[in-house]
């Protein structure tokens, strides 16, 4: 009986031993899903951060705070200079090659460039509020000049975002932007309704920079402690010009994937009532949180295969690409078969004649799918030292899906522009594929990568 008792235990114990053991032999895989588990529960914090603050101010103001955090969304996510990316590349890089004065040089470096390069477009936003201010336009002013004070602290944010995942220090690096920060804002929230003060968007924009400032001082706490343990201390050189050759591609990289991401939506402001606006961009937002995975498996892999190329082992590169691309589709496909089962209740939830957008989910889909099917492949380049290559490939998919939504949008509406999107996501995937085939002689395509491979040549 004593021996019956044990074997529960001793299965258990088993099972224990061989997760601990897969997490040490597929560390970035692991780092993936670790990735992917805090973006997930970050979305629906995110949800139920919108539903808050939009009942809570209305609609009226809560469309005001929208606009003005928006700007920090799209301004901050250029203002750092690319750095963020630039990053995730070369602090491996330094830290394989023990070039640890260079490591120490781009942290201070990246953070000053982003600091400094955001408060310099913020001071230029809040004289271009203040000269063109008006009566009629006070109402999103404020708002709006408190969005530009969140500028520096969110692009430090995003550098350092870039620097954590590039050393797979995943907690450090996501965890406060994507968990404390909406967290924070969601506390300030209840503090300051039971405080009695007023629900409107200058309200809601000061918690938004309370709740950025937190984040931004808890990840430079947490990232510190790291690298004091793993970097040892000296004193930093710095490298601007050559930093910023690298950077700036990614940047412009960054800007054409925005122009990719927004342009539907845009594009239908133009075209198309609000209505149809809205009842598409549930639907596109919906069947977009596969591409989760995506950035979860861009984010654990990118630092391990900028690290094994700056020591020239070209096998390791080759079998992290290639579980890159494995990780990236298979459970894309999964979580994309997913959504799509459940997308028309869920669309249902945002009220009548949504559901109209659910066949939209399925040509959106597509885009997706095309996009797991290279793996990560725009990180992979970058990785590898090709961010021209990168960017020319996102800038050309970006001119494909600004034409297309001017031609479609007016002859389909709302399915216009998601083929535009989804065909220019496709050919985004296209030219990476393409790149990375003609410059390193990978081939990222999935049915490429599930086989098992072939000796490498040396």
């Amino acid at each position: 009986m004593i021996e019956a008792r044990g074997e529960p235990l001793t299965l258990l114990k088993t099972t224990l031993n061989e997760l601990w053991n897969s997490r040490a032999k597929h560390a970035a895989s692991w780092n993936a899903i670790g990735v992917f588990a805090i973006r997930a529960a970050s979305a629906a914090l995110l949800f139920a951060t919108q539903v808050v603050l939009a009942r809570w101010m209305g609609a009226s103001e809560y469309g005001l705070y929208v606009s003005a955090w928006t700007c920090v969304l799209v301004v901050g996510g250029i203002s750092h200079l690319g750095f963020n990316v630039a990053m995730m590349r070369l602090a491996p890089q330094y830290q394989a090659n023990q070039d640890y004065a260079s490591f120490r040089g781009l942290l201070n470096g990246g953070r000053l460039v982003a600091i400094a390069s955001a408060a310099a477009i913020a001071g230029v936003g809040l004289a271009a509020l203040w000269i063109s201010s008006t009566e009629s336009g006070t109402a999103l002013a404020v708002p709006m000049a408190l969005a530009l004070l969140c500028l520096p602290l969110y692009a430090l944010t995003d550098v350092q975002d870039g620097l954590g995942r590039g050393q797979g220090w995943t907690i450090e690096a996501i965890g406060p932007p994507y968990i404390a920060r909406p967290l924070m804002l969601l506390t300030l929230v209840l503090v300051v309704s039971m405080l009695g003060h007023a629900a409107n968007a200058v309200t809601g924009m000061t918690i938004a920079l309370a709740a950025t400032l937190f984040a931004a001082v808890l990840q430079t706490v947490l990232l510190e402690r790291r690298v004091e343990k793993s970097v040892p201390a000296t004193q930093p050189t710095y490298a601007f010009s050559t930093w910023l050759k690298i950077s700036l591609p990614l940047l412009a990289g960054s800007i054409c994937d925005l122009v990719i991401q927004n342009a539907d939506v845009l594009m239908l402001n133009l075209f198309r009532p609000s209505g149809e606006i809205g009842i598409y961009y549930a639907a596109a937002k919906t069947a977009g949180l596969a591409l989760f995975v995506h950035y979860a498996v861009g984010s654990a892999y990118a630092g391990r295969i900028a690290a094994a190329h700056a020591l020239g082992d070209n096998a390791q590169v080759r079998e992290l690409v290639r579980n890159s691309v494995r990780w990236t589709f298979i459970p894309s496909a999964a979580v994309t078969l997913g959504i799509l089962l459940v997308g028309y209740p869920v669309l249902a939830q945002f009220g009548q004649g949504f559901t109209d957008a659910y066949p939209l989910m399925f040509i959106l889909a597509v885009g997706i799918l095309a996009k797991a099917a290279t793996g990560p492949a725009d990180t992979i380049l970058n990785m590898l030292g090709h961010q021209r290559a990168s960017a020319i490939s996102i800038g050309l998919a970006a001119v494909i899906c600004v034409t297309l939504n001017l031609i479609l949008i007016p002859l389909w509406s709302v399915a216009g522009a998601a083929v535009a999107t989804a065909t220019s996501v496709v050919a985004a995937s296209a030219f990476n594929w393409y790149a990375a085939r003609r410059l390193e002689g990978l081939n990222l395509f999935i049915l490429a990568n599930i086989k098992r491979p072939e000796p490498a040549s040396r």
